[in-house]
């Protein structure tokens, strides 16, 4: 067994202070009546035991049950995903953006432990998901999108990407999931299209620039694998523990409950 948080220990320096000033506020306040059920001696005695059990539970005793190696990354890798009116265009099924989460769901299965972020672009871009390696919960956020954030004014990158550099640290690669190709630096333009649209009477054209959408797995698959090329993994050991700090907790309550139980107020 071992204890998480072993500077709580020195807590238990407080204890004659705190329960000397706490026997003389029973003494003074003549309001409060101790029946003879225990005598001072043996309540002073059951405080001081219901403290050390608390700082026990604060150090966190903890039995540690095995270890596990796990890869970690120091890429950081933020996908900027064109949520505008542009990626309503049905020139691909059943729709630019609903094929661009599709191609999310591949890139996630290729991916080797990079952290990784995804940011929302409209006409306000803002974080969906913060820099994680829990790839299934982004797509579970992503799932939970309303549809009435979506499909709504401009993809406005030149923000998306202010956002992105301040969330992510270098190594970092940015990675635009768009009908068009927006150009920074370190950055990997995927396009969702293959022809203009019209919505509206407004022209949504796709971009000509980088490869044309695919409906294989494998152009996203490729990306996934340059990704990959360009980060560097570590192995960590990563130890399981089981938590034990509610069994003193409990048995300080107890104790708590059971000094206390004979002191009532005066009507």
């Amino acid at each position: 067994m071992e204890f998480l948080n072993f500077w709580a220990f020195l807590l238990l320096i407080f204890i004659p202070l705190f329960f000397a000033i706490r026997s003389k506020t029973l003494q003074i306040n003549k309001k409060v009546i101790i029946k003879n059920k225990f005598t001072k001696k043996r309540r002073f005695s059951v405080f001081i035991l219901a403290y050390i059990f608390l700082i026990i539970a604060l150090a966190r005793p903890v039995i540690l049950n095995s270890s596990q190696k796990v890869k970690v990354s120091n890429l950081n890798l933020v996908i900027l995903l064109d949520i505008s009116k542009g990626m309503a265009c049905k020139d691909i099924y059943p729709n630019r953006y609903e094929a661009a989460v599709n191609k999310l769901k591949v890139l996630f299965k290729h991916l080797k432990y990079q952290n990784v972020a995804l940011i929302l672009v409209g006409e306000n871009p803002y974080l969906l998901s913060p820099l994680t390696t829990d790839y299934s919960s982004i797509l579970y956020l992503l799932s939970h999108v309303s549809k009435k954030d979506l499909f709504k004014g401009d993809s406005n990158f030149l923000e998306a990407f202010k956002t992105a550099k301040s969330i992510a640290k270098k190594p970092r690669v940015f990675l635009t999931i768009s009908y068009k190709a927006p150009k920074f630096q370190n950055t990997i333009n995927y396009i969702v299209g293959s022809k203009t649209c019209v919505i509206d009477g407004e022209l949504f054209k796709t971009s000509q620039e980088g490869v044309h959408f695919s409906y294989s797995d494998q152009d996203v698959i490729q990306i996934a694998n340059e990704i990959n090329k360009i980060s560097k993994s570590k192995e960590i050991t990563i130890k399981k523990q089981k938590e034990l700090f509610y069994y003193p907790l409990f048995i300080a309550i107890l104790l708590i409950f059971i000094a206390s139980f004979s002191i009532r107020i005066k009507k």
